[in-house]
């Protein structure tokens, strides 16, 4: 404060000190520094601790207020990206001596976090003991790194590398990762149902840039292109691939249907999930933010921890796919819609822009060039009805100080709004 305002406060309150140290304090003014982690959530921040002579101290290195001890709002229950993450790899699979065709590999990577309730229920339905690769981490990054084939693509992209890696030194020695071209059908007033190029090739890239380590380590790698939106395609391309395996045809139709049933029914899980959390957020007279991505936004190491800072901030946290189906989008729209992941990504937006306790944020993996078409119309949609966009670009570097300012001024601009 100024010298004015200090004497105006010492005269009202005699009491009145200033928490700023005078000159003879100054002269024996001593700091130390310390280093530790805090252990407070999984992303075991690096702290750097400053303690002054007089008891204070100043923390810097955490992602959020867990790390420099500050009080944080607890709304973890409204953290839809916390439940789907959990309930989208929590499936048990066989056991050595109950998986007669022996053991399969899948990596968590891009569109796995979409699918994986299908291909985990097909292959396990089939007799095969299903192996999923860990939550990325930084080491399983740097595991794929020699064979990176540029570095211009996304962080989600790099890290499949690593995936199947991880895969081979474990003793994998059959890798199940697909090629899909089209995703299923979810609006059919859109233009197109394509996925994002590089998620629809990337087996392609891993068998080219990673022969080596499959042949060296004599690993098949499944990668075909299946028509994954049209049921009896599906079923005849996946008899023609896994005939060499000893898979019979009826027994791949009644796999295929109950895969397709559990796909189904964890998706209504999350959008039934979904509607239980708006539901709290109305009668609480709470906040919720969209927070929009592809789905492997989902992956932690991916999104480093972004939701949790939404959280702590008392917001309830929904994902875009959760939502969807309850906006109204009106179309056509000003750009070309053809691509699955952003149709949804569009009618979240227009979910959001319907209501006054509804907020997006969307996730851009730095360098993915679809998305300079849907932050642009994402801004459109929302802006028509004055509501305020916000777009976190993250990739491999983890420091949220700029993404904490954005989802602080966007919570001060929506109490703002809140209050006139």
């Amino acid at each position: 404060i100024g010298k004015r305002e200090f004497e105006r406060l010492s005269k009202e309150n005699p009491s009145f000190k200033s928490s700023i140290i005078d000159r003879e304090q100054l002269k024996t003014f001593t700091v130390s520094t310390t280093h530790t982690r805090c252990n407070r959530c999984t992303n075991r921040c690096q702290l750097t601790i400053s303690s002054f002579a007089g008891g204070g101290r100043f923390i810097t290195g955490n992602r959020c207020e867990k790390g420099a001890g500050l009080p944080v709002s607890d709304t973890a229950e409204l953290n839809l990206f916390q439940y789907k993450y959990k309930r989208l790899f929590d499936y048990e699979p066989l056991t050595e001596d109950k998986a007669p065709r022996g053991t399969i590999g899948i990596p968590r990577v891009l569109n796995i976090h979409e699918n994986y309730p299908f291909w985990f229920t097909l292959l396990t339905e089939l007799g095969f003991r299903v192996v999923l690769s860990p939550p990325s981490t930084k080491k399983i990054y740097e595991a794929g790194m020699d064979t990176i084939a540029s570095d211009t693509i996304c962080y989600p992209a790099k890290l499949v590398h690593g995936h199947i890696k991880w895969l081979i030194n474990n003793g994998v020695k059959r890798i199940f990762y697909l090629s899909i071209n089209y995703e299923m059908i979810e609006d059919e007033t859109a233009g197109n149902h394509y996925n994002c190029p590089v998620v629809a090739m990337y087996p392609e890239v891993i068998a080219g840039n990673m022969d080596d380590a499959l042949k060296d380590n004599d690993v098949e790698f499944f990668h075909p292109f299946l028509p994954y939106y049209e049921d009896k395609r599906m079923v005849d391309r996946l008899c023609e691939e896994l005939r060499p395996l000893g898979v019979g045809k009826d027994e791949i139709k009644a796999a295929f249907d109950a895969a397709r049933a559990e796909d189904a029914a964890f998706k209504e899980e999350i959008r039934k999930k979904a509607e239980e959390i708006i539901k709290t957020v109305e009668a609480t007279g709470g906040h919720g933010i969209v927070l929009a991505g592809r789905p492997y936004h989902l992956d932690p190491e991916i999104n480093h921890g972004i939701d949790k800072l939404i959280a702590s901030f008392g917001f309830a946290v929904l994902t875009e796919s959760s939502v969807a189906h309850l906006g109204k989008l009106v179309r056509p729209i000003r750009v070309l819609d053809q691509w699955m992941y952003h149709s949804r990504l569009y009618k979240a937006a227009d979910f959001c822009a319907g209501r006054d306790d509804m907020d997006l944020v969307q996730l851009n993996s730095f360098g993915c060039g679809l998305d300079a078409v849907t932050a642009d119309e994402v801004e459109e949609l929302l802006s028509a009805r004055n509501k305020l966009y916000t777009i976190l670009k993250i990739d491999e570097g983890s420091n949220l100080g700029a993404a904490r300012i954005r989802i602080r001024s966007l919570k001060a601009a929506i109490e703002a709004v809140s209050y006139t």
